[in-house]
């Protein structure tokens, strides 16, 4: 990962980037730094890319790629570079993890510089992994530097969101998004696949081999008939239980408040769907504003949730019947 490299980080990450650099120039480095931004957004990258900067022998605007620290970052060996995460994506991390890295942050940096540990999905952090990881985030040792990565920042335990400084990562403009997808080849896809995405680039790239398009445009299609009487939100709750709960909340928060954006202002310029402007238009005709911002905050509420115990096909159910509900008023504000 040398600098001549010009896919070292992608192009929304520029901004942090210096951040974390300008830490460093100041020698003013936080000892345990909260980044976070939607899922699909990098932030592993840039955590990582830090990381190896931090263990790089002679380092510049990055890591040399060349020396024995890099060599040992990029084989995945480093003894000073720690990371920790969910056994299973969306599974917590567990109290014995945390003990174990505890334990190996006791002894000295092998090679006398930094320290390096990289929390992924720091959100998943059961209350015992918390509360275990308390001492450490207070004082690391000497040279240790704490990455803790989320998308759901508000899901940490308070104890440890004090405790660290933070590092936000904004979405890109969506033409800077449009434009590095159509050079990975995304082609004609690109726009409804970053609208699927949330416009979370990455996500986006990794639905471009699936048949997200086919099926956002499936459920879009069910979701519609819904509110217009013509599909049974209980029936349908039971059919989608077995999607991806998390994309199908994802899609219809874009759709309610694209729908809000539209009932506001007919012709609001950046939709979220832009591909289903005029789909769109003729359903927010139907519905109240107060009501679509209600509904908005049921599905807010739900991905929330997603951390939780929850019988996903009963949340469904609600959000749905909630859904059919909108078009009942006699009237439209």
């Amino acid at each position: 990962m040398g600098t001549d490299s010009g896919n070292i980080l992608f192009p929304w990450l520029d901004e942090p980037w210096q951040r974390l650099n300008a830490y460093l120039t100041a020698r003013r480095l936080p000892q345990a730094l909260l980044i976070h931004g939607v899922d699909g957004i990098g932030k592993t990258r840039l955590a990582e890319t830090f990381a190896q900067k931090l263990l790089c022998r002679n380092p510049s605007d990055f890591a040399c790629g060349d020396c024995a620290g890099c060599r040992l970052f990029l084989a995945g060996t480093h003894p000073d570079f720690l990371k920790l995460e969910p056994a299973e994506r969306g599974k917590p991390i567990a109290v014995d993890a945390v003990r174990h890295l505890i334990a190996n942050l006791s002894l000295k940096a092998q090679y006398g510089g930094y320290r390096v540990v990289v929390f992924c999905e720091a959100h998943q952090l059961n209350i015992s992994a918390a509360n275990a990881l308390l001492k450490t985030l207070e004082e690391p040792g000497e040279n240790t530097v704490m990455l803790l990565l989320t998308d759901n920042p508000s899901a940490l335990p308070a104890t440890i969101f004090s405790r660290c400084q933070r590092l936000p990562i904004a979405l890109p403009d969506h033409a800077v998004a449009a434009r590095w997808l159509e050079q990975q080849g995304t082609g004609d896809s690109t726009a409804i696949l970053l609208a699927a995405a949330r416009y979370a680039p990455l996500k986006a790239l990794a639905l471009a081999d699936s048949d997200v398009v086919e099926r956002r445009s499936a459920v879009f299609s069910e979701y519609r008939d819904v509110v217009l009487r013509h599909r049974e939100p209980v029936s349908l709750a039971e059919r989608w239980s077995a999607l991806p709960f998390e994309e199908l909340v994802d899609w219809m928060i874009s759709w309610v408040m694209d729908l809000i954006r539209l009932r506001s202002l007919p012709d609001y310029p950046d939709l979220d769907n832009p591909d289903l402007r005029d789909d769109l238009r003729a359903l927010g005709s139907r519905l109240h504003l107060k009501s679509l911002f209600e509904f908005l905050d049921a599905l807010l509420q739900a991905k929330r949730a997603l951390n939780g115990q929850l019988n996903r096909q009963l949340l469904l159910e609600e959000l749905l019947i909630h859904w059919a509900r909108l078009a009942c008023s006699p009237h439209v504000d």
